[in-house]
C-alpha cells in the first residue's frame, strides 16, 4: 500500500462514514499490524481505496490558537478522544506527548475548536470555519465572485435593494388595512342638514 498525496481529512471523514477501518501503523505496508499512536508513523485507510499516509502530515485544519496546520495525528486523536471531557482529553494529550518524548507533538485543541472538527468529521456539518477549503472549491468561489450578478429589485425613492432582504421581502404575506380587506370602501349616503326654524305641521 504506497502513500499518496489524497487529502487527509475527507480520507478519515469518509472512512468514519463507510465504518471502515482506520489503522495506525509502524509502515505503510498494508500487512503492518497496529501500532499505538506514539509509534504510528502512517495512518492507514482501507476505504475508498486502500492507502497509508504520514500520520505527521499536515491537513486542513487551520487552529485559531497559532494559525498553523495541524497533523493528522492530531486529528485522528481528537476523534479518537470524541466523547471525553475537555480535561480528560487534554490529560490523554499531555500523556501521549510524553510517550512522543519530543519526537513530536499532540495539539491540544480548544474546546470550539474540537467541537467544530467532531461536528465536520462525523457528517453533521458540511462546513468547517477551521478547514480550509480544496483547491477546488476555491477556484468555485473565486468563479462565482467573477460571475454577473443577478438584477436587484429596486424600491422607488430607496435606492438598491439588499438581496438578502428581497428574499424575505417576496416570501412576506400582503397586508392591508381594514378597508382593503373588506374590498373597498362602503358608500354611506350623505344626509341633509336640518332646516332650523321650520316647525312640523300639527
Amino acid at each position: 500500500m504506497a502513500s499518496t498525496a489524497g487529502d487527509a481529512l475527507l480520507l478519515l471523514r469518509q472512512s468514519i462514514a463507510s465504518g471502515s477501518s482506520i489503522v495506525p501503523a509502524a509502515s505503510a505496508e498494508g500487512t503492518a499490524p497496529e501500532a499505538p499512536l506514539s509509534r504510528a508513523t502512517h495512518l492507514q485507510f482501507r476505504q475508498p481505496t486502500p492507502v497509508a499516509i504520514p500520520i505527521d502530515t499536515p491537513t486542513r485544519f487551520v487552529s485559531g490558537s497559532d494559525d498553523a496546520a495541524v497533523d493528522l495525528r492530531s486529528i485522528y486523536f481528537a476523534w479518537l478522544n470524541r466523547e471525553v471531557a475537555i480535561p480528560e482529553y487534554n490529560a490523554s494529550a499531555s500523556r501521549l506527548n510524553a510517550e512522543l518524548a519530543g519526537s513530536s507533538t499532540v495539539h491540544k485543541f480548544a474546546f470550539v475548536e474540537r467541537l467544530d472538527l467532531i461536528t465536520w468529521l462525523e457528517g453533521a456539518s458540511e462546513e468547517s470555519e477551521y478547514i480550509k477549503p480544496l483547491a477546488g472549491d476555491k477556484e468555485a468561489v473565486a468563479g462565482a465572485a467573477k460571475a454577473p450578478t443577478a438584477v436587484v429589485p429596486s424600491r422607488s425613492g430607496r435606492g438598491t435593494l439588499d438581496p438578502r432582504l428581497a428574499v424575505i421581502y417576496n416570501g412576506e404575506r400582503r397586508m392591508g388595512d381594514h378597508n382593503t380587506a373588506l374590498r373597498g370602501i362602503k358608500p354611506t349616503a350623505s344626509l341633509p342638514y336640518p332646516r332650523l326654524g321650520r316647525t312640523r305641521p300639527c
